[in-house]
């Protein structure tokens, strides 16, 4: 399994692709720091141009590492059937499992590595621009603070969103129909579960512990008032964040070995 990570970690760092995603998505989120603060520039009267602001945009939306994830392992592994790795792999005499949990553990590090770079930029962006504008040194320092705890906290299932890909990604190789499948699970479904909460009790218990749901209802941000809450931000809630995090790496794993040994390799 480690000669297989070395190949894969040579193949992705040799190629354009991880470089041009990360910078992307990092020009994106600096982009709006330099709107926030043109804004903030040009129209004295303007609130939204601090650093609070911008950080609580990210803490609203934890799911975005989760999608982050899903881009990762879809543009790194787009052309693995086209250029044969898998099959090389698999003739090389190489374990369906260990190829399976190799590659998980690769994509699982650069996301991560990814994520690091992007959060670098928009943190260091946010503070040369937008630092000025706070009110108060809390208006920075506590936004911060549960932005990079929220992060942590939002780690382990946003690896297993990496470890849903790869095993989404060995089914189909067509990224519309893994996307969809994606979304399914991470989100309609959760969705459809809360909704089935409001009349069935027991679907209302799983679902405040699917991670789509306990993101949008238990992480408040009031731009207008210093108000700032996320569950994570308790040990009950960090706690909970985990230990989902690590059931979905297990589930999307096991998922994943078992359909992985029984699939025929183009």
């Amino acid at each position: 399994m480690a000669n297989y990570m070395k190949s894969e970690f040579y193949r992705i760092l040799h190629e354009k692709t991880i470089y041009l995603l990360t910078f992307v998505i990092m020009g994106l989120a600096v982009f709006v720091n330099v709107v926030l603060y043109l804004f903030s520039t040009l129209t004295p009267q303007f609130r939204y141009g601090t650093v609070r602001f911008v950080f609580g945009l990210l803490i609203t939306d934890m799911q975005f590492f989760y999608i982050g994830a899903l881009l990762v392992v879809m543009f790194l592994s787009s052309d693995e059937y086209k250029n044969g790795v898998l099959k090389n792999a698999v003739a090389g005499g190489i374990g369906r499992t260990q190829i399976f949990l190799g590659k998980c553990i690769v994509y699982g590090l650069t996301a991560a590595g990814s994520a690091a770079v992007i959060l670098a930029g928009f943190i260091v962006s946010a503070q040369i621009l937008l630092g000025g504008n706070s009110a108060t040194p809390l208006d920075s320092v506590y936004p911060l603070q549960m932005m990079l705890t929220g992060t942590v906290a939002n780690l382990p299932f946003s690896l297993a969103s990496v470890v849903l890909t790869v095993t989404l990604c060995q089914f189909f190789q067509k990224e519309s129909q893994v996307s969809i499948l994606w979304l399914t699970v991470i989100s309609l479904i959760p969705m459809t579960v809360r909704m089935l909460g409001y009349k069935i009790p027991i679907c209302a218990r799983i679902a405040e512990w699917m991670p789509w749901n306990f993101m949008s209802t238990q992480v408040k941000v009031m731009f207008s008032d210093p108000q700032m809450e996320a569950l994570w931000m308790h040990p009950q809630g960090f706690l909970k964040c985990i230990i989902v995090g690590v059931i979905g790496i297990v589930l999307f794993g096991a998922a994943g070995i078992i359909g992985f040994r029984k699939k025929d390799i183009p």
